[in-house]
């Protein structure tokens, strides 16, 4: 099922499972998985973009291979919050998962998660060519740790 609330879909969440984060894009798919206690997310890799099925099939076999139990998609709204043609991919690529594998997806708000991911590397003295090649997997990072905290403080 699609969730666009934290809250519903916190409901669903296998806290037995770790949880699986994809910051898509139309040529790479940046990917991060939390830990076991799902209170830390941790950089995976980054997927260079064939063709959907492929990208699917890739995708969940890492979302097997690391246990996972759900998937956290950035969702890219512009700063304005109004939807945009990417968010209207990202939403069919969320379907076509749902539909082949039954996974409970939750779109989560990434405005500005590529540039902190940018500032990051730059921060780290990584030259913009390096980054280039992990500012995916940073952004995924960044946002599976936002929603693992969100869920954090409602369990307090």
């Amino acid at each position: 099922m699609l969730y666009k609330n934290i809250n519903e879909f916190e409901k669903v969440i296998d806290r037995t499972k770790r949880i699986m984060c994809l910051d898509f894009g139309e040529r790479k798919i940046g990917v991060a998985l939390s830990d076991k206690t799902n209170l830390i997310a941790i950089p995976h890799s980054v997927y260079v973009r064939r063709n959907t099925r492929k990208d699917l099939g890739s995708l969940y076999s890492v979302f097997i291979e690391n246990n996972a139990g759900s998937i956290v998609i950035g969702f890219p709204i512009d700063l304005s919050g109004i939807d945009n043609e990417l968010c209207t991919k990202v939403i069919l690529f969320a379907d076509r998962i749902i539909k082949k594998y039954a996974i409970n997806i939750y779109l989560h708000d990434e405005r500005y998660s590529t540039a902190m991911a940018t500032r990051i590397a730059k921060l780290a003295n990584i030259k913009r060519k390096e980054s280039q090649k992990i500012d995916d997997k940073i952004a995924a990072v960044l946002i599976l740790q936002q929603v693992l905290d969100i869920v954090k403080i409602s369990q307090m």
